[in-house]
């Protein structure tokens, strides 16, 4: 698994690091949103799209935004055996409005104020 995050975001560092700590059999490789080197070996992602949302690669499948966290759900142990429950369609809906949520303050948090995304104000 190739899991392209953004390493500006204290917010998506933290959850790399979280994921680094439940991967212990190294199933996932971790790329700097900012690295070039993940879009000349990944020439189907594009930087632009990962600065917007958290993406995954898993067996030749793209992953973006909620279908992440439902994606590495499915492959840690930990929480492997509640993976049955996102195969319904409203946990996989509320798992994408969770990341939405969080992908709305990671993007805020980017640009300055958690309320209104604005640089120089503060909330």
């Amino acid at each position: 698994m190739i899991l392209i995050y953004d390493n500006e975001c204290s917010m998506c560092s933290r959850f790399k690091k979280g994921l680094e700590l439940l991967d212990s059999e190294n199933k996932i490789q971790f790329f700097a949103v900012t690295d070039p080197a993940v879009y000349l070996e990944y020439p189907e992602l594009n930087q632009e799209d990962c600065e917007e949302e958290v993406h995954l690669i898993n067996e030749g499948k793209v992953y973006r935004g909620g279908e992440v966290i439902t994606e590495l759900l499915k492959h840690f142990p930990a929480v492997k055996k509640f993976a049955w429950l996102l195969d319904n369609e409203a946990t996989q809906k509320a798992a994408k409005a969770f990341y939405g949520q969080l992908n709305t303050m990671r993007q805020m948090k980017k640009h300055g104020c958690f309320r209104c995304g604005t640089k120089g104000r503060k909330a």
